[in-house]
């Protein structure tokens, strides 16, 4: 168990102790004291919450300067007694017990900057563990579930593709890369905010490990009702150039060339059944590939197909191929 003390200077540091008491904080007597500073950090820590501490420097004893953060808190540099063996660099794991009538950390685990062969993970590498061992603890699957309707529009083709768009960057799969735009002008404070991330009663361990897997897997999965009534699969993501067996993709690469992007889509209509697409797009080559279940629905879907590359030629790329096929 460890403590914060009273501080014994005016710089901005507090400080910890391993021992079985508590021992009092001096009652707070000049508003913008460094007591009531500490105070008000104090108060952003979470009763049972773990914190990623580091060991920035030694400040004289057995006093280090240690920076604590994790959850909401941003990050808080304190004054806290670690003993003899503590060594600047040090990676702590604290989970932070009660306030009164002392700040006092229970001390977890510990990590030394030169451990021989173990290995010194990062805070931040730390926090995103905590969080993908809470996912899997509570079985998040790696497919975005979608709490809410895409579209009120759905025939409407430029809305629901417009809607689409919204629903997947407001999703917060991608909250990180907003936070970059936001930096070079091309993102809204407003639009951020907005983002499951900045919501109370967020499910940040399951986005977390939503995001990691379509970092791994360069692939996005994502699941939900995209009309009242409809729901709808899509998958988005980079196509290998060659297929397990050697051969050349759906696209005959040339060098230099990137990876096809693909997109499909899975519904079950009421009336038509299992209808599928699937769409590869490279250097502005586009090619659409349908699929249907039912034969009745094939028949249907092949007796517009001229009418259907016209409105994709219209308001898509150099279209080059499409096909209407039978779901296997």
């Amino acid at each position: 168990m460890i403590m914060l003390n009273k501080p014994d200077s005016l710089a901005t540091k507090a400080s910890i102790n391993p021992v079985s008491r508590i021992t009092p904080v001096l009652t707070v007597d000049t508003i913008g004291s460094y007591n009531q500073e500490l105070g008000d950090r104090a108060a952003q820590l979470v009763k049972g919450q773990e914190y990623i501490a580091r060991v920035l420097s030694k400040t004289g004893g057995t006093a280090y300067n240690v920076k604590v953060e994790g959850g909401d808190l941003k990050g808080v540099t304190l004054k806290m007694d670690l003993g003899a063996a503590a060594q600047s660099g040090q990676a702590l794991l604290l989970r932070y017990i009660h306030e009164n009538p002392t700040p006092t950390f229970l001390l977890l685990s510990t990590h030394g900057k030169d451990s021989g062969s173990a290995i010194d993970i990062s805070p931040a590498a730390q926090i995103i563990g905590q969080y993908l061992k809470k996912a899997d603890s509570e079985g998040v699957s790696t497919r975005f579930e979608a709490i809410s309707v895409v579209t009120h529009a759905p025939n409407n083709a430029q809305v629901l593709a417009y809607d689409l768009k919204h629903a997947v960057s407001n999703s917060g799969l991608f909250y990180e890369s907003h936070l970059k735009d936001i930096v070079q002008g091309n993102q809204s404070l407003m639009a951020i905010k907005q983002e499951p991330q900045n919501q109370a009663n967020s499910p940040l361990a399951a986005l977390m490990s939503q995001q990691l897997a379509i970092l791994e897997n360069q692939r996005m999965s994502w699941h939900g009702e995209v009309w009242s009534g409809q729901r709808m699969d899509w998958d988005v993501y980079l196509q290998q150039k060659e297929t397990d067996s050697g051969q050349q993709s759906s696209f005959d690469n040339k060098a230099g060339e990137d990876r096809p992007i693909a997109s499909e889509m899975t519904l079950h209509l009421p009336h038509l059944g299992k209808v599928s697409a699937r769409l590869s797009i490279i250097n502005g080559r586009l090619r659409v590939g349908i699929l249907a279940e039912q034969t009745q629905t094939l028949d249907i879907l092949k007796s517009q197909r001229q009418n259907l590359a016209k409105s994709i030629e219209k308001i898509g790329p150099q279209l080059e191929a499409l096909t209407i096929t039978h779901h296997e």
